[in-house]
């Protein structure tokens, strides 16, 4: 066929292909503005959803403050509950009238279901609240307060099934918003586990009682939640491109919160491990405690604020693209008929293979096949240069990962014993520091036990230095064997290991150190051709509450001990007592 007719022919078939694409572009540009206008409504009624879980939340501070006070109570106490429960009231109402606007169907009926739910539990936790308020305070047993306290916490959990479905929504039409939307929601769970935290202490300071186990353990996972949703959180926030309204809203909570709240917290906890003197009742207690939660609200509406903003802007941007389009279609009509075959097989398809693999490097996929160069042109020399990016990306993993295993080879070389594989003499004494700083800080005892293998040069020298290593070798196994979960143990030098118990006084000291002294004299050593050898160890015991949180006085103690099982005929168990303090004054003298 002749050129001049062909290419006419090609001219109009590109021009209705060029038409088709415009055609899908402006599809795709009103399917973009759809998308921005349910993200942008997403947003409002997650902000809602949030609100409404946070005046359920902020409304137990009041609601722990009247399960403390006695009959009649205080009329602001009764007044600061009313606006609680109003303020709650109004935001689900909005949250209520929101909700019939969600795009999906299915979504929508959801929702507003559980919500219902969530009312319905709301009016019950109310009703046991205002139950337990009637009877008389000296009546109010600590199960009764806290089975309310759990009923009005279990509402949060009852309404995040609204907000995830909302954030979801809203992540789905515009994934842009899914870091800020996600921050926000681990902000807002933040300050429920915070205000959980509070709610904890509301049956131990109304009676006046230390905490019970049970108390402890809630209290020690909640805070074990909050600490990890503050290193979450610290990511987000922290890293490259934050803005400074977010980084500044996150030093006001980390001022307020994990700081002065975090004071107030420790000293609660304080007494309710021990006396159990609280100088604060629940009302008092939030009082000076919800203020400093509180500001992660204003943390929470600023990543909500940008979130509305980068939706907004996406609307904008999608409703300009749609325009745009509309106003160039013919144009790109008319330049793209005459060129397209040329542009497609020489620029687009090689250009759309090569941003697929990059984006695949960009993912660490370094198995995507590579495209190939049609021409000897500028995108064949991009095609190359990605070539050369995933063989230096191979190259760079590959020496990596040999940097990573020598480190962690090197880091475990240096804190573990090589014979015994137990933490060496300096590994402990960094673990053991960290121990007695806890316990410092805590106010719970701990015993340190030192021992060593009796007559272990014998040993040596009439079996081998072999047999010796075996026999350190065994009795590090029967240690680990009898270690409780938490304890430190290491080897102390040659023949001797060290061990410190945490909350272990004298006397379950004695009886730990007498099982393993036991376990090793029961156990024998297996040496070189099957020959089975027993040992024995001297064993020396001593704890803080008579000798103090100081490892070189523990271990002066222990080891004295230690000696005087030796003297006593080995294979013993001693505590360090009065004398060995003075033999070891002297000894530093």
């Amino acid at each position: 066929m002749l050129l001049s007719r062909l290419l006419p022919l090609l001219a109009a078939l590109l021009a209705l292909t060029t038409a088709a694409l415009v055609g899908r572009l402006s599809v795709t540009a009103w399917q973009s503005d759809e998308r921005a206008g349910v993200s942008l409504q997403s947003v409002k009624q997650l902000r809602l959803a949030l609100v409404a879980a946070e005046m359920v939340s902020r409304e137990r501070g009041p609601t722990n403050g009247m399960l403390g006070e006695a009959l009649p109570p205080r009329s602001e106490r009764v007044q600061a509950l009313q606006e609680a429960r109003a303020r709650t009231d109004t935001a689900w109402l909005a949250l209520g009238q929101a909700l019939p606007a969600v795009a999906s169907e299915a979504l929508r009926r959801d929702a507003i279901q559980r919500l219902e739910v969530a009312r319905a539990a709301l009016t019950k936790a109310r009703g046991a609240v205002d139950r337990t308020i009637a009877v008389p305070k000296e009546q109010r047993s600590p199960e009764s307060i806290r089975a309310v306290v759990h009923e009005m916490v279990a509402l949060v959990p009852i309404l995040a099934p609204v907000v995830s479905m909302l954030a979801n929504e809203a992540q789905q039409a515009f994934p842009a918003l899914s870091d800020d939307v996600q921050s926000a929601r681990l902000v807002s769970e933040l300050r429920e586990y915070s205000g959980l935290l509070g709610s904890h202490f509301t049956a131990a300071l109304a009676r006046r009682k230390p905490f019970t186990p049970e108390e402890r353990l809630a209290i020690e996972r909640t805070r074990g939640r909050i600490d990890e949703l503050r290193f979450l959180l610290g990511v987000r926030i922290q890293g490259p491109g934050q803005s400074a309204g977010v980084t500044q809203a996150w030093d006001v909570v980390q001022e307020h919160y994990f700081g002065i709240a975090g004071q107030l917290v420790d000293r609660v906890i304080a007494a309710g491990e021990t006396h159990g003197a609280y100088d604060l009742d629940p009302a008092a207690f939030a009082s000076l405690y919800v203020p400093e939660m509180n500001v992660m609200f204003n943390l929470r509406d600023v990543l909500m604020d940008r979130a509305a903003e980068r939706a907004k802007g996406e609307l904008e941007r999608s409703r300009r693209l749609l325009l745009l389009v509309a106003a160039v279609s013919l144009l790109v009509v008319i330049v793209l008929a005459a060129t397209m075959a040329v542009v497609h097989h020489r620029v687009l398809r090689p250009l759309a293979e090569t941003t697929q693999a990059l984006k695949a490097l960009a993912r660490n996929d370094l198995q995507t096949k590579l495209p190939r160069p049609v021409a000897n042109d500028e995108i064949a020399a991009v095609i190359g240069a990605v070539h050369t990016l995933r063989e230096q990306t191979q190259q760079r993993e590959r020496l990596e990962q040999e940097r990573d295993g020598l480190i962690e080879q090197l880091r475990a070389q240096s804190n573990s014993d090589f014979l015994t594989g137990l933490p060496n003499r300096r590994a402990f004494f960094a673990a053991a520091e960290r121990e007695l700083a806890l316990a410092r800080r805590h106010g719970h005892v701990v015993a340190a036990i030192l021992f060593d293998i009796d007559n272990f040069k014998a040993f040596n020298d009439r079996l081998g230095h072999a047999a010796g290593d075996c026999a350190l070798m065994h009795v590090a196994q029967v240690v680990q064997r009898e270690l409780r979960t938490g304890d430190l143990v290491g080897r102390y030098g040659g023949e001797e290991f060290v061990l410190l118990l945490s909350h272990c006084n004298s006397d379950l000291g004695m009886q730990f150190a007498e099982r393993l002294r036991a376990a090793i004299a029961a156990s024998p050593v297996t040496c070189a051709e099957g020959v089975k050898v027993h040992i024995t160890a001297s064993v020396g015991v001593a704890d803080s509450r008579g000798e103090g949180l100081s490892l070189e006085t523990l271990l002066s103690r222990a080891d004295a001990a230690m000696y005087r099982a030796k003297a006593g005929g080995r294979n013993r168990v001693e505590l360090a007592d009065a004398s060995s303090q003075d033999a070891s004054l002297k000894l530093g003298a």
